[in-house]
């Protein structure tokens, strides 16, 4: 077997890892799945973890000045200590050499950790590094995939009885690419934007939530304008020239949402939406089983709330435009803050169909198809 010998800078092996870990299983700090493999090889360092659910592999390549392969080889190590490890050694180079009773050599100024590792042989997610990309892929403007994700992802159910539901619907339809997130009862969120789709591509997959939680912290981590996306059968991967993160997804079919979004509205509202935000949450404090009632009259919208035997609250803010009717509706307050949170926009409209209809909330001004729904609240 061969003994890996490289050096590295402290930021790069830092940033590396990083990546990795956020697939590394946390179950057990020495089950296989907790590894993070290593691999030195002709292309550069490879890092690699993966679970159940989620992989993720990280190229240095061979060409970054910041690295040095003096002996091919691979290992895996527990990826908790190695992440704690990295994460506090001093900037610098770092040594990583594995000797022939497959223990890691962790070198840097005055520090030196060792780590007993496991041959590669025996990880079991191991697949070849950086395999090719096929022709079923999109490019997408990174940053742009990564709003979306911010925007939709949250909207998601956070339950297991439908587990259809803690996934986000993600549909490529020419050049336009669709994600639709609801939890079925209370809230929705969707938006479309374009993409790069030179190979025709069509097709939907439904993403577990919590994987693309992660994939937009990676993405946004690494600094790049854009990102590949690969579709399967049964995974979906996202590249960039440095990054490979593989997720599984989630059988079944996605339920349709079009019947959720009310075809007409009474009233529609326009709110500064960083001064609503302001204002919900300082209504929430005193919101009982966290509801508030919207109430809308003329130029203004007041929100109340009320907790028994400790107070109540009122808030008022002037709307920026209004056509239509007065209204009061009571929502969740909690799945309000989260949803204008998502929202990146300087003002919103707020759209009321009738009190049994949810709510519809739209960036006020905006070059995608985006929109949210809040279910309300019934009350005597």
């Amino acid at each position: 077997m061969n003994k890996l010998l490289v050096h590295i800078s402290r930021d790069l092996l830092a940033k590396a890892v990083q990546h990795v870990y956020k697939a590394v299983s946390s179950n057990s700090p020495v089950s296989r799945l907790s590894g993070l493999y290593i691999h030195a090889g002709r292309e550069g360092v490879l890092f690699s973890g993966s679970n159940t659910s989620l992989m993720v592999q990280y190229k240095v390549c061979i060409t970054d000045s910041k690295v040095l392969i003096l002996n091919k080889g691979s290992i895996v190590c527990p990826g908790k200590y190695l992440f704690e490890i990295i994460r506090k050694l001093e900037d610098g180079k770092v040594t990583l050499e594995v000797n022939e009773h497959l223990v890691l050599s962790i070198s840097s100024e005055n520090t030196r950790v060792c780590l007993g590792g496991m041959s590669p042989i025996e990880y079991p997610f191991i697949r070849p590094p950086y395999y090719h990309q096929s022709a079923n892929y999109i490019n997408v403007s990174c940053n742009l995939f990564i709003s979306v994700i911010n925007q939709v992802v949250r909207a998601a159910s956070t339950s297991e009885a439908k587990p259809i539901l803690t996934g986000v619907s993600m549909e490529i339809q020419g050049n336009r690419l669709n994600l639709i997130a609801t939890d079925g009862v209370i809230r929705m969120a969707s938006l479309s934007i374009c993409i790069e789709n030179e190979g025709g591509v069509s097709g939907s997959v439904v993403i577990p939530g919590e994987n693309l939680m992660e994939i937009a912290k990676m993405l946004a981590d690494d600094g790049l304008t854009k990102v590949t996306i690969e579709l399967n059968h049964h995974e979906i991967r996202f590249m960039t020239p440095n990054l490979l993160i593989t997720s599984v997804l989630i059988e079944g079919m996605y339920p349709s949402t079009r019947n959720l979004v009310p075809t007409s509205h009474v009233s529609e509202i326009v709110l500064n939406i960083k001064s609503l935000r302001q204002m919900v949450e300082r209504v929430s404090v005193l919101a009982d089983y966290h509801l508030v009632t919207m109430h809308v009259s003329e130029n203004k919208l007041e929100l109340t709330s009320s907790t028994p035997e400790i107070g109540d609250v009122s808030d008022v803010l002037l709307l920026e435009d209004k056509i239509g009717d007065n209204f009061s509706i009571t929502i969740n307050v909690k799945y309000l803050i989260s949803t204008l949170r998502c929202i990146e926009s300087d003002s919103i409209r707020v759209r009321f169909a009738g009190r049994k209809s949810p709510i519809v909330l739209l960036p006020a001004l905006e070059d995608r198809a985006c929109l949210f729904l809040l279910t309300p609240v019934m009350t005597r």
